[in-house]
């Protein structure tokens, strides 16, 4: 048996069918809700989603997890690869900047692997892992993809002026800087076709775990076909395998050396203060024959009692901590103007706000020298480092594991004003939510942390 490996595709080659049989469907998956689609009722469409082929092709980021596999039916395949690069790594020690251990040995593991997903926990330092990987692998062409403009240009400034990397571009809507290091939206990407596309040897993908979602997204992330080295960040990869396979696939195999709780253990990240609040249930059965909507609105955007404890949180935090930081988020912006409105003195920022007045917010917010608040869309979810939050609301449930465990990072940062974060969540008791409640409540201890019903 041998495997052919090409940048973007690779190809079994083996005399045994039912070896080659047993791995399609192996890595085969149906697709939820797939019965409902049109091809699937024509018969036109099996439902499934297959990661290896009939005929042995792959997305070559897949391989070792296919050797895995392999491993453990003890074959051994012979692996060729017809294209792979051979130019010098460089040190990749940054100027005026110090790595800690957990930094340096990803570093080293992604050098070594040439390609994979970084988990690093949020406020790990993902953006220096970053730069030290660009230093390693100059003077390659590199482009640096995000899905959104704000992170680029928050990722932009870092490099350019804090770092100073001098061939650092952007691209992005209205936005043009030439660069051999070229950092570029993903809806952007038409726009270096004929600059980076075909040319990067190297591609970065920052919070990858979204590029996973859509088939644009993928695409956009599976070309760049001369790039041998291709590495994703993210402090939360998908636990789906859909989801996972299809970011492996494109990127390579989760690389992970530290999670939060060591880190949080060893001072590198504050500690949490997880508080979990048992509230009554409101619907009195009500909600028996409402849709996850209507429950949404009702028991949680509308929901008096569960916003009056909200208000209830900040008061006392006002009385006790003089010069918190608190960060409130919500799923709607209905719901962030209602909180706004029955919080005095808060700010609140939407997604159709310019990058002029998220700055100019989060910096009023920071800056303050009484309790200021700050609520917020998921804009503030990823991307926004405000080391100085020291007590988090959410706001908005959910039951995403992603969207959790992002929302907490958010408040985990090290900073001089605190030595601990306190987080607050809710135990909604109507229908769906009361499930979404325990999923979150899972993912937190699941993290580590220790978590209080109170």
């Amino acid at each position: 048996m041998k495997i052919i490996v090409k940048n973007t595709t690779s190809k079994i080659e083996t005399d045994n069918p039912q070896l080659l049989e047993a791995l399609y469907k192996l890595y085969t998956f149906k697709i939820p809700g797939a019965e409902y689609s049109t091809a699937y009722r024509s018969h036109h469409w099996d439902g499934n989603k297959h990661f290896i082929t009939k005929n042995g092709s792959f997305h070559s980021g897949l391989l070792q997890r296919l050797l895995s596999d392999l491993k453990k039916i003890e074959c051994a395949p012979e692996v060729v690869y017809l294209e792979n690069d051979q130019k010098k790594v460089n040190d990749y020690i940054v100027p005026n900047y110090k790595f800690y251990d957990y930094q340096e040995d990803l570093i080293k593991k992604a050098l070594q692997a040439k390609r994979g997903v970084i988990k690093s926990p949020t406020g790990s330092g993902k953006t220096l892992i970053l730069a030290g990987l660009i230093q390693a692998l100059a003077p390659r062409r590199m482009v640096i993809l995000f899905n959104s403009k704000q992170l680029l240009t928050q990722t932009y400034d870092f490099l350019k002026k804090e770092i100073g990397f001098s061939d650092v571009g952007l691209c992005f809507g209205e936005g043009y800087i030439e660069g051999k290091i070229m950092l570029c939206t993903v809806q952007s990407i038409e726009r270096i076709i004929d600059t980076h596309l075909l040319e990067a040897e190297v591609v970065f993908v920052d919070e990858c775990h979204e590029f996973s979602k859509g088939k644009m997204a993928l695409a956009a992330i599976e070309s760049f076909p001369k790039a041998s080295y291709r590495f994703g960040l993210t402090a939360t990869p998908p636990s789906d395998d859909m989801r996972l396979y299809s970011l492996e696939g494109a990127l390579g195999p989760i690389l992970e050396v530290v999670d939060t709780n060591t880190l949080v253990e060893e001072g590198h990240l504050t500690k949490p203060i997880i508080q979990l609040i048992n509230r009554k249930y409101d619907a009195s059965g009500l909600d028996d024959q409402m849709t996850y909507r209507e429950v949404y609105d009702a028991y949680i955007v509308n929901n008096d009692g569960r916003n009056e404890i909200i208000v209830n949180i900040v008061n006392t935090i006002h009385t006790s901590h003089p010069k918190a930081k608190i960060l409130i988020l919500t799923k709607s912006l209905e719901h962030g103007r209602l909180l706004e409105r029955k919080i005095p003195n808060s700010q609140f920022l939407e997604g159709a706000d310019d990058i002029a007045t998220r700055y100019k917010t989060i910096n009023k917010f920071r800056e303050s020298s009484k309790v200021s608040v700050l609520i917020g869309t998921n804009i503030l979810q990823t991307g926004v480092n405000i080391k100085e939050i020291t007590h988090f609301i959410n706001a908005r449930g959910l039951m995403s594991e992603i969207a959790t465990l992002q929302a907490l990072g958010r408040a985990l940062r090290k900073h001089e004003s605190k030595e601990k974060v306190f987080i607050y969540d809710f135990m909604d008791k109507e229908k769906y939510l009361v499930k979404h409640s325990k999923k979150r409540k899972k993912y937190y201890e699941d993290e580590g942390h220790e978590v209080t019903v109170i």
